[in-house]
């Protein structure tokens, strides 16, 4: 499709691959959008309101079933796509594992976060992120297991405690 499509306009190609039907819609929104799907096709189309700049106002445009399920169903996703480029653990690596468990350290932070924030609604990500970093640093700060020789105080203690 090209750019002078008439915003809303949509065309659907259908392919049948070893028996099964394999739907590929392109809508024109404000761009271009194709969609694939063995789910669901582009009828029935239903109506969607956008604002046109040209005309300062909002329009009804066609959209595709294809779009309107797409939007339902992936919003999660995208949702976490997005968290993820604001907030990412910047360590570079030519070690694709190590990409993958930060990757994987990332996706676990935003999803307590998103089951911490039922509890606190007004906690944004980058507070609980820092809150989170803060915690973990001084996690067993004060451990009274040392390496090297024990100070006298830790030895009279111990020389206590076999007495009784």
């Amino acid at each position: 499709m090209k750019d002078s499509i008439v915003r809303g306009t949509y065309e659907e190609q259908v392919a049948d691959y070893e028996g099964l039907d394999i739907s590929v819609t392109c809508w024109k929104d404000n761009k271009v959008v194709t969609l694939a799907s063995t789910y669901v096709g582009s009828e029935p189309a239903e109506t969607v309101n956008r604002y046109d700049k040209k005309q300062k106002k909002q329009i009804s445009i066609a959209c595709p079933k294809i779009v309107k399920d797409y939007n339902v169903h992936m919003g999660g996703v995208d949702l976490m796509d997005s968290f993820l480029g604001r907030y990412k653990i910047r360590i570079k690596s030519r070690k694709w594992y190590i990409r993958l468990f930060y990757h994987m350290v990332d996706m676990a932070v935003i999803n307590y976060w998103i089951l911490y924030k039922k509890k606190y609604p007004n906690l944004t990500l980058e507070d609980y992120r820092s809150e989170l970093a803060e915690t973990l640093c001084s996690y067993k700060k004060y451990d009274t297991n040392k390496r090297g020789r024990p100070s006298s105080n830790n030895v009279e203690r111990v020389i206590e405690a076999k007495k009784h």
